[in-house]
C-alpha cells in the first residue's frame, strides 16, 4: 500500500509540474533525482513515468530514460483547439450558472497572477495561470466536462522564463487578457468573454511556435 501511496504521489507530482511547464518540454526525467526531490523510492518514480509515458506527457529516449514530451506543430494545433472547444463550452454554460464568488475566485487568481510575476516567482505564475483556466472549467457547473478537461492532459501555452522586458511584457499581456475575459463574464458579456479567450489562446499557441522557430534557428 504505501508503494502505491508513493507511486500515485509521484504521478501527481510530476504531471502537476509537466502542466505547468515547470518541467520544460524535452527535459530529461532522472528517476534518482525525482526520488530525492519528491522523498520517495525510485520504483515508485518509475512506475509514474511509466504511467505518464501511456499519457503522452513522456516518452522514452533513444538510448533509454524519459523526457518530457515535445510540442510539435500539430501538438500545438490540437492542444489550442482542444482547449478552445473545452473552455468556450464552459463559458457559454456558465452564462446562467457562474455565481458572484466564482467570479470572485476567478478574479482572485489575476491578482495571484500579477503578485507572484512581481516577485519573480515564475512557478507560483504558471499554477495560477493554470488555476484560472480550471476555474473557468469549473464555473460551467458540469463535472463530466470538469472531469474531460483534466483527463485531457492540457497543458499551459509556453511561458517564457526571465525577467527581460519582453518576457515581463508576456507576462503582462496574460494578466490583460485573464482580466478581460473576468471583466465580460462580471458584464454578463458571454461572447465578448468567449472573443476574448480564443485571442488568449490563439497568442499562446503562436508564441509558442515562435519560439520554437527562434530555438531552431539559433
Amino acid at each position: 500500500m504505501a508503494s502505491q501511496l508513493q507511486s500515485a504521489q509521484a504521478y501527481a507530482e510530476i504531471r502537476r509540474r509537466i502542466l505547468i511547464l515547470e518541467i520544460r518540454p524535452d527535459d530529461r526525467l532522472k528517476e534518482e533525482d525525482w526520488a530525492r526531490r519528491l522523498e520517495v523510492g525510485r520504483l515508485a518514480v518509475r512506475e509514474a513515468l511509466t504511467r505518464l509515458h501511456g499519457e503522452g506527457l513522456v516518452v522514452r529516449g533513444e538510448k533509454g530514460g524519459f523526457f518530457a514530451a515535445g510540442m510539435s506543430v500539430e501538438d500545438v494545433r490540437q492542444i489550442r483547439e482542444a482547449r478552445e472547444v473545452l473552455e468556450v463550452a464552459a463559458l457559454r454554460l456558465a452564462r446562467e450558472r457562474i455565481s458572484a464568488q466564482q467570479i470572485q475566485e476567478i478574479e482572485s487568481t489575476c491578482d495571484d497572477f500579477a503578485y507572484m510575476v512581481k516577485k519573480g516567482y515564475h512557478t507560483g505564475a504558471w499554477e495560477a495561470d493554470r488555476r484560472f483556466h480550471q476555474l473557468l472549467m469549473a464555473a460551467a457547473g458540469n463535472s463530466r466536462l470538469l472531469r474531460a478537461y483534466e483527463h485531457c492532459h492540457i497543458p499551459l501555452f509556453q511561458i517564457r522564463i526571465g525577467q527581460s522586458r519582453e518576457y515581463i511584457e508576456d507576462y503582462e499581456q496574460t494578466e490583460r487578457e485573464h482580466r478581460e475575459i473576468v471583466a465580460a463574464l462580471r458584464e454578463g458579456k458571454t461572447e465578448q468573454a468567449v472573443a476574448s479567450l480564443r485571442s488568449h489562446l490563439a497568442r499562446g499557441a503562436h508564441d509558442v511556435l515562435a519560439d520554437q522557430l527562434e530555438k531552431a534557428e539559433a
